[in-house]
């Protein structure tokens, strides 16, 4: 499996024990289209990716139209004869800044993966999708620590993701399709005209969920049923698992069945400002899980239900009152299955 990180260390690691550091260093590390090759310049380290575009550049517009941001440049450059290659033009990316180069390195491995997925796109295209999806995130301020709220809220729709992937174990991951979560969506996982609401309690002594809106729970054509997966927490530092262990199960068991899926949910963790490595301190104990189906008769507030010029209202739904409601979690993860 490619790794640009260790790529990169081993060619600096290399260099640092030859007398003569004047040549770039060069690895290959792919064979196939599109052929790719890493780089450090030896004067500094600094990181490099080459991309073959093959004996035709891009037009001026092209290049012009790739995002780019502080620390990085890209650039098309013509190569007489790079290894095997002759007369070939390459989509060169540098690592421009001393900070940083462990971010550089996650952003050129996201790429490569990227290139060597959807081979069936124009390689402008994902090269495009890719970077302006970083710049974009690194607008948004980058890489931060979840709030211990978001923590719990990730670890519960992870804790649901992982339940599903072992209950499915012959079905390609289509769950990471439905998770709508990461990208701020109405609903956690948005099924065929179903939704499924994730949430979490922490307090021992009480079974209330919170609803951040007054359209979380609207029914609608496109979302005709929604559920609420209850996760009940134990926090710990002695027992249970952590947000990071979860997070590397999942995305292990995604990487068996389908790269396509498990670089869209490394994509959607990204978008999240997640790096897995953060959150090994605190472990998280499910004691139990419950499932209630949000109804026309299931309490909750309704736009439809505020006096005139009130919104943006969240509230509480104590669950101890809604017995009634309560299924079978097993509904659930039948419901959500691959034709549903």
């Amino acid at each position: 499996m490619l790794n640009l990180k260790i790529e990169f260390e081993q060619m600096i690691q290399e260099l640092k024990n030859q007398d003569d550091s004047e040549v770039y260093k060069l690895n290959v590390l792919t064979y196939e289209s599109p052929v790719m090759f890493a780089g450090i310049d030896p004067a500094n380290h600094h990181r490099q990716l080459y991309i073959d575009l093959g004996t035709e550049a891009w037009d001026d517009s092209q290049e012009r139209a790739i995002p780019k941001w502080r620390g990085m440049s890209v650039k098309v450059e013509y190569f007489e004869k790079l290894f095997l290659l002759k007369e070939h033009y390459f989509l060169v990316i540098r690592q421009e800044d001393e900070q940083s180069p462990e971010i550089f390195d996650v952003v050129l491995q996201n790429l490569a993966e990227h290139l060597i997925a959807e081979k069936e796109d124009s390689l402008f295209s994902t090269v495009y999708k890719v970077l302006d999806r970083w710049r974009t995130f690194f607008q948004r301020g980058g890489f931060k620590r979840l709030s211990d709220e978001q923590q719990r809220g990730l670890f519960g729709e992870l804790w649901f993701i992982n339940e599903w992937l072992d209950k499915h174990p012959g079905q390609p991951p289509l769950i990471i399709e439905q998770w709508e979560g990461p990208t701020k969506g109405r609903i956690d996982f948005k099924g065929s005209r179903c939704g499924l609401e994730i949430k979490t309690v922490i307090d021992k002594l009480s079974k209330t969920i919170k609803i951040s809106s007054e359209n979380q729970l609207k029914l609608s054509e496109a979302v005709s049923s929604i559920y609420l997966y209850v996760c009940f927490l134990e926090q710990s530092r002695t027992h249970g698992m952590s947000l990071q262990e979860l997070a590397g199960q999942v995305r292990a068991k995604l990487a068996e069945r389908s790269e396509r899926i498990a670089l869209i949910y490394s994509d959607l963790m990204t978008d999240l400002g997640f790096r897995e490595e953060e959150y090994g301190d605190t472990l998280f104990f499910v004691e139990k899980t419950e499932v209630y189906e949000a109804g026309e008769d299931f309490p909750r507030l309704l736009k439809e239900h505020l006096p005139k010029g009130i919104s943006h209202v969240s509230y509480n739904i104590d669950l101890t009152h809604c017995t009634e409601y309560e299924k079978d979690p097993e509904t659930i993860y039948q419901m959500f299955r691959v034709e549903g």
